[in-house]
């Protein structure tokens, strides 16, 4: 699949970049997950918007695909793409819904201002699933909460796999929102290189994480029951990038199955020498018990390795193969697959074909026509709504109510909202008086204030470089 049917493109997508610079996310996830969105957009002959954490994003983001339209998310942004747009409003894309922890505003204060239709991506809902595991702590379950809530106010979702949307729409209650299985797709830099010879025997690479569902445990014992002149000539490399505690804990079990010598707990490796090592590994295994999409499987196909996967969840859909499957659950399952997969020759061709079609099935071109079908021909019509340009909006910030309201005065435009410091707000009480609009905690600023709240901050520059307005202004001046 090269693209849809041409349509008439109209306004347009705008896509919440911001994950790619996310502590968290940026790099791997999430990060780069948006980051083939966007490819895979340009690839089908789209232009969209790319709306980045500031100055420091945009650069990020023109480094990392030079050709981007790539502006910082701010309200000038958003009203200039709405003000360019043709009759339809533009599709805002909620990349961040599923991030944890949650982002301040996954949907943007001036998208919602402006009536723009969101379409938020949808990863998956395993805490949601298993909240005895993952939903513990009081924290945790309200960002579950707080996620759910937010999942229900968007007008469509992106599903990455029939199993992501099955389980999104019963764990978040979705009711009648509209969901759309767009898939996903490997990057570029994931393929085969004709000038290396694949050994065999050779390296049995198995990505992995932490998580308890990424399964390593249960995998080192099946390894065990490979046969010993099967495991003597070949080494299990587990690429996980874990915590010193699940690092210690593998090595442990490692050495009391005493397979020690046939096994490299590589941790973390950088993305060109995982492509390396799959490049050249007689086999790939992804044991997880359960994905949202399992990118793993696609990325080792798309580098000519044969691989092998766990069944259930999404892996049914991305592997497309039984015969390439095995019961995550069992050990000798397991073990069994990998004993095929490297000394049966006729299995071997087969896992070969199958990695092929793979790698022919998730790519960007097919992800990009997904998307282009979903936003501008099935649900085209929630395009038709009006929209309108966020006004501008400016706040003033300083020690106290008194000081905010001089400082305002001299500004000569209208202002949007007061911030002043905690004893005095708490002296007068929010919105008391002959104060309009209602104050708000000066402390707010750099930690609960969105990046698109306002067009301008004035924080009082003869506030003390130690009091609360005067620490929340060096924030402002030196954010990106």
């Amino acid at each position: 699949m090269t693209g849809v049917p041409p349509v008439e493109r109209g306004a347009p997508i705008i896509i919440d970049g911001r994950a790619l610079t996310h502590p968290t996310a940026a790099g791997r996830g999430i990060g780069r997950w948006v980051t083939t969105l966007v490819r895979s957009l340009h690839v089908v002959g789209e232009e969209p918007v790319v709306l980045a954490d500031g100055a420091a994003g945009v650069t990020e983001w023109k480094r990392t695909l030079p050709s981007v339209d790539a502006r910082p998310l701010d309200r000038s942004s958003v009203r200039t793409v709405v003000a360019e747009a043709s009759a339809e409003a533009p599709w805002f894309v909620a990349t961040q819904l599923m991030l944890h922890p949650v982002a301040l505003d996954p949907v943007p204060v001036t998208v919602t201002e402006a009536g723009l239709p969101v379409a938020a991506v949808m990863y998956d809902v395993i805490p949601q699933r298993y909240p005895s595991r993952y939903l513990v702590n009081p924290a945790a379950r309200r960002q579950s909460e707080l996620r759910s809530a937010l999942a229900r106010t968007v007008d469509l979702m992106l599903a990455i796999s029939g199993f992501s949307a099955l389980t999104a729409r019963h764990e978040l209650a979705l009711g009648g929102i509209p969901i759309v299985d767009i898939g996903s797709a490997v990057e570029p830099a994931f393929r085969v290189d004709t000038r290396v010879v694949r050994a065999r025997p050779g390296d049995v690479v198995v990505i992995g994480g932490a998580d308890e569902r990424k399964n390593i445990p249960r995998l080192l014992r099946a390894w065990v029951q490979v046969p010993a002149e099967v495991r003597s000539r070949r080494r299990l490399v587990v690429v996980a990038g874990v915590d010193r505690e699940t690092h210690l804990r593998w090595n442990h079990q490692v050495v009391h199955l005493g397979i020690e010598d046939s096994v490299l707990l590589a941790g973390g490796v950088p993305e060109s020498e995982l492509i390396d090592l799959l490049q050249r590994a007689e086999l790939s295994i992804f044991p997880s018990t359960e994905e949202g999409f399992g990118l793993p499987v696609v990325e080792a196909a798309a580098c000519g390795c044969p691989v092998i996967c766990a069944r259930g969840s999404s892996l049914d859909q991305v592997a497309g193969d039984p015969e390439m499957q095995f019961d995550p659950y069992d050990i000798m399952s397991m073990a069994q697959s990998i004993e095929s997969a490297v000394v049966d020759d006729d299995h071997r061709s087969h896992l070969e074909a199958s990695a092929r079609r793979i790698a022919e099935t998730w790519t960007p071109p097919a992800l990009g026509s997904r998307i282009v079908d979903a936003l501008r021909v099935e649900h085209r019509s929630m395009c038709a709504r009006p929209v309108r340009l966020p006004e501008r909006r400016v706040a003033v910030g300083a020690e106290t109510a008194d000081r905010a309201r001089e400082i305002a005065d001299g500004l000569g435009e209208p202002v949007h909202a007061l911030f002043v410091a905690g004893d005095d707000l708490a002296a007068r009480g929010s919105g008391e008086g002959s104060f309009e609009p209602p104050l708000r905690p000066v402390g707010m600023f750099g930690r609960d204030v969105a990046a698109d709240e306002f067009d301008r901050v004035v924080l009082d520059d003869r506030a003390d470089d130690e009091s609360m307005t005067g620490r929340r202004r060096r924030l402002v001046e030196n954010a990106p």
